[in-house]
């Protein structure tokens, strides 16, 4: 067996290397086609970069958001709510159970030995943005050990605000979108007017989208007496979280719903998916009109080289060559048309805009992410709809007689 093996791989490139020269011709004459059909071409590709532009701009919405509200979550944090609530916004929580909860063993504790737990309260306020619109800004009351269980907040420009002042801190993305929502401003909110006295972020998460308080000072301002909504604990290295969300439920003096932060908002991103569906459903409407706009440029070529697809097939070039070659054609094109779209959707990426999910829900603020993963759909998009586009005209090109072909000016 092992001496022929020379023999079938001399065979395998003999056929490779017919087939190049069978497809090289076709290559180098649909290059010249796209250049001489300059004025339809263009028209296709600008209806494909336009779709590609609305898919790549979409897509970046959505991993905008979904990011924004993902990267919220700690790996080593877990957020207690009233059991059968759905989120935050809709628990309360006593103080006892906050008492009884803070001293478990799979709880973190800092230098001092105090017990890593935030206790949270969470507020919306309607507020006219800059741009006019009515937003629900998220307002979050918490302690000084906020700071230890949410790591990733570190004041960018002036200071942490005092405990017991109304004094409040604010999220990079919400500075100068409302009114009083900049460094050192008076910010009505509630009943109460707030000193902003610094600016936070938190890698981009959804607390750069709210305004932070004092815990006791908001319990005040709301008038809930002691309860909050949710509390939050860093937990230790290793600790079995599957055991300690059954402890907190079994326990009557806790009888709370934990999870950790990240199966929290990732149910929370579930608004992402319907805004992904829906992104996909209008690219895919707009790609239809593409595609007959591109399968209109390729059956034109197909009608003008009549002759010249004769005289291919009487040189000896098969129909499947035929075929491949107006596909190739037409899939260049949309490819082409598909960078273009890429380059002309690029320069949102980094951009803020603010969510409105309903009229309870706050606003969240968040940057249009465009990705080499989106860069890379979008283009596989486009040479779809090329495909699509040019396999009917390419059909018809491959099915066309010899004689016919050459018969017809």
């Amino acid at each position: 067996m092992y001496p022929r093996a020379p023999r079938q791989s001399g065979r395998l490139l003999k056929l490779f290397e017919s087939w190049i020269k069978i497809m090289a011709v076709p290559f180098k004459y649909n290059r010249r086609s796209l250049l001489v059909r300059r004025v339809s071409n263009l028209m296709t590709a600008a209806a494909i970069a336009i779709v590609v532009g609305v898919f790549v701009a979409a897509m970046a919405i959505v991993g905008g958001l979904n990011s924004a509200i993902r990267d919220t979550s700690s790996p080593d944090n877990m957020i207690l709510i009233r059991r059968g609530a759905d989120s935050e916004a809709n628990s309360i929580i006593a103080l006892d159970q906050l008492d009884a909860l803070k001293f478990l063993p799979e709880i973190r504790r800092d230098s001092m030995g105090n017990p890593m737990v935030s206790p949270e309260t969470t507020a919306q306020v309607f507020v006219n943005a800059a741009d006019h619109t009515l937003d629900n800004l998220p307002l979050r009351g918490v302690l000084p050990v906020s700071t230890q269980v949410h790591d990733r907040i570190h004041i960018v420009s002036g200071r942490m605000f005092a405990p017991g002042l109304n004094e409040v801190i604010i999220g990079k993305l919400i500075v100068n979108q409302y009114p009083g929502c900049s460094l050192g401003s008076d910010l009505k909110l509630g009943r109460r007017i707030w000193k902003v006295v610094g600016v936070f972020a938190s890698d981009g998460s959804s607390f750069e989208s709210e305004v932070w308080a004092d815990l006791h000072s908001l319990q005040e301002d709301s008038r809930r007496g002691s309860s909050f909504n949710s509390i939050r604990v860093k937990l230790v290295p290793g600790a079995d979280t599957h055991a300690l969300i059954q402890r907190v439920a079994d326990d009557p003096r806790i009888n709370l719903q934990a999870q950790t932060e990240s199966d929290y908002y990732r149910e929370q991103a579930g608004v992402v998916s319907n805004l992904r569906i829906l992104g996909l459903l209008v690219a895919g409407i707009m790609a239809f009109a593409a595609i007959f706009a591109a399968m209109n440029t390729m059956y034109a070529a197909v009608s003008a080289r009549t002759t010249e697809m004769g005289t291919l097939r009487a040189l000896g070039f098969s129909p499947a060559a035929i075929m491949t070659s107006f596909l190739a054609e037409s899939s260049a094109l949309a490819f082409i048309a598909g960078i273009a779209g890429v380059l002309l959707a690029l320069p949102i990426n980094g951009m803020s805009t603010r969510f409105n999910g309903a009229i309870a829900s706050p606003t969240l603020a968040f940057n249009f992410h465009v990705t080499p993963v989106i860069a890379i759909q979008a283009l596989v998009f486009a040479v779809v709809i090329g495909v699509a586009g040019g396999w009917l005209p390419a059909r018809q090109a491959m099915r066309m007689s010899v004689v016919n072909a050459l018969r017809r000016n």
